[in-house]
């Protein structure tokens, strides 16, 4: 049985909210954010599997906006070779697989944002046999956003293609203004006995976080951790890192820690406790595009367990 207090607490809370409706005060929702959750990050060489939940939320590792589609998750092991997803599933809020730690050293799980057009795997039963290959599928292509002033002097929005852009010659509409979203990446590691460095290499593309001063599972409350911020394999000055701490589901506020990143890219994370992370680093930067200015932006966020 609920206790009458909480009826108390969601009447007194409704009433509240249609008083502040009309004002434009009522508090907005938590920022939804995407997420690959594992049971634990750090194994002994007694313990070689670990379970995972992959969604997207308003409350950090609470599904309830809808599951990353398995077919989306990719596994490197330490060797750098693909890995297997074992007793894979696709939900409605959440996805889930195992993985079976087979050597030691760290293993990067991401998501591999499918191709333009290709199948989204929302909901339906597991994969066939509950294993499927975890083989990099195409990266999604740049998304291209624009508006320009329309013939009422209204702004008229735009999502597309480069190849859209050039078709309906965009960049001669009145005050068109471009932007493109580059590649967003989400990435957790887990780690076997003792960790290597093989899957923490920059790829070179997009926004990245460098792990030389800190390993992302050697991460401890009392112990503030470095990371360096790249885009396109160069440090970037000033980029934004979102921290975030689980549990935010239970707080009056998020909590969110904004920090930037100094002239050569470091940033310095001091942890408020233990527990798990998501840690979100964003970049912009100013260029022309078939004549007109754009700002190309894209992010990297990576979940750390902090011991």
């Amino acid at each position: 049985m609920i206790p009458r207090l909480s009826f108390k607490r969601v009447s007194a809370a409704a009433a509240l909210l249609a008083l502040l409706a009309p004002l434009g005060l009522v508090p907005t929702a938590q920022a939804a954010r995407s997420w690959i959750v594992p049971s634990q990050t750090v194994l002994s060489k007694a313990t070689r599997w670990v379970s995972f939940e992959a969604a997207r939320s308003n409350f950090l590792f609470n599904p309830n906006r809808g599951a990353i589609p398995v077919e989306q998750i990719g596994v490197t092991g330490p060797d750098g070779q693909p890995r297997e997803l074992i007793n894979a599933f696709n939900g409605r809020l959440r996805s889930g697989f195992e993985l079976e730690l087979t050597e030691p050293g760290t293993y990067r799980i991401e998501q591999i944002p499918a191709a333009p057009g290709a199948p989204q795997g929302r909901g339906g039963p597991p994969t066939p046999q509950g294993i499927r290959p975890a083989a990099a599928q195409a990266p999604a292509a740049p998304t291209y956003f624009g508006s320009y002033l329309g013939e009422d002097g209204q702004r008229v929005r735009w999502r597309g293609t480069l190849e859209e852009l050039k078709a309906q010659d965009l960049a001669s509409k009145p005050e068109f203004a471009l932007s493109e979203r580059g590649r967003s990446r989400l990435v957790t590691f887990v780690t076997l006995g003792e960790p290597n460095d093989t899957v923490l290499k920059p790829e070179g593309t997009g926004v990245e976080l460098g792990f030389e001063q800190t390993h992302p599972n050697d991460v401890y409350v009392d112990e503030p951790a470095t990371f360096r911020v790249l885009a396109d394999g160069k440090p970037v000055a000033n980029a934004k890192v979102t921290v975030v701490r689980e549990g935010d589901r239970y707080r009056d506020e998020e909590g969110a820690i904004d920090l930037y990143s100094d002239s050569e890219g470091w940033v310095r994370i001091e942890w408020p406790g233990a527990g798990r992370y998501h840690v979100q680093a964003q970049a912009s930067s100013q260029g022309t595009l078939h004549g007109v200015p754009s700002t190309k932006s894209s992010s990297y966020a990576v979940i750390l367990e902090v011991l």
